[in-house]
């Protein structure tokens, strides 16, 4: 009886500690989607919102009426969905590969992939291979460097290693190679670890700054992040120097708030699709049991 109290109590003050951290974390995306819809005359910059202030929808009228904004956010549906094919097709083939005990070098591969993830040339002999490469203001440039990650290879190849060799082996029998192999048994039994490593590719692509900042030269090939830095540094200028045209300070706050909000929305509402697969390959993929 008393251990059952115990763990009641253990489990109330978990589940209590919990919701405390959700509810601070939920609390700056609550405050900037109330920001964002108030009308702008009646908030001030750091206030506490509980609810809104009115309601006013001219902050996102303001940024998709934007060309700029709107070429922003097609480069960077691009370059999300470019990197997770590039990303994925790489690190899945090579994580496959590191996963058969019989490829020969394949201790020495490792060795190669975990040397990465302590060492790696710095930010000016990078610059210089994706310029001598040509890549530089085009958006291969935000592609094709990190399109190996060394955490989510090792992560696939620990997913793979756990599937029955026995299928593989009656796969062989039947006449299927490698490729059928791989396509056919291991893809399919490997949704939940795909979608996991997926989610952490769009993620990394949609939000990933300062890749951009370096590589990216031209207005047209912008993204979403270096579109918002502008953007907040050009209505901070224009506050300062007291030319905001139709734009006073507190609208330069609902236009800041509401591209936060417009920048993170696809990912809120792609989440809850792919929750499950997420939660499953976390705990299948990361220890090989």
């Amino acid at each position: 009886m008393n251990r059952n109290r115990s763990f009641s109590a253990g489990n109330a003050a978990i589940g209590t500690i919990l919701v405390i951290f959700a509810f601070l974390t939920f609390m700056p995306f609550y405050y900037v989607i109330l920001t964002s819809i108030s009308e702008p005359h009646l908030i001030k910059e750091g206030e506490l919102l509980l609810w809104p202030k009115g309601f006013d929808l001219t902050a996102y009228r303001i940024i998709l009426n934007n060309d700029r904004f709107l070429d922003a956010f097609a480069n960077t549906v691009l370059r999300t969905v470019l990197g997770l094919t590039v990303n994925l097709s790489l690190q899945l083939s090579f994580a496959y590969a590191l996963s058969k005990p019989y490829l020969p070098g394949r201790k020495f591969f490792m060795i190669c992939i975990i040397i990465t993830m302590l060492f790696n040339g710095g930010i000016v002999p990078t610059y210089l291979i994706v310029k001598g490469t040509g890549l530089i203001d085009t958006i291969w440039a935000l592609v094709i460097p990190s399109a190996i990650s060394t955490w989510n290879v090792i992560l696939l190849r620990s997913f793979f290693e756990n599937i029955p060799v026995d299928l593989e082996e009656s796969a062989k029998i039947d006449g299927a190679n490698d490729l059928t192999i791989f396509i056919r048994i291991y893809l399919p039994l490997s949704l939940a670890s795909v979608a996991t490593i997926g989610l952490f590719v769009a993620v990394h692509h949609w939000n990933t700054y300062m890749d951009a900042v370096i590589y990216i030269n031209s207005a047209n090939l912008q993204v979403l992040q270096t579109f918002l830095r502008d953007m907040v540094v050009q209505l901070e200028m224009a506050s300062i120097l007291g030319d905001m045209g139709i734009l006073n300070e507190t609208t330069s706050l609902s236009v800041r708030t509401a591209s936060i909000f417009l920048v993170a929305l696809p990912i809120i509402v792609v989440y809850p699709f792919i929750q499950r697969y997420f939660i499953k390959g976390v705990m299948l993929g990361a220890v090989k049991g």
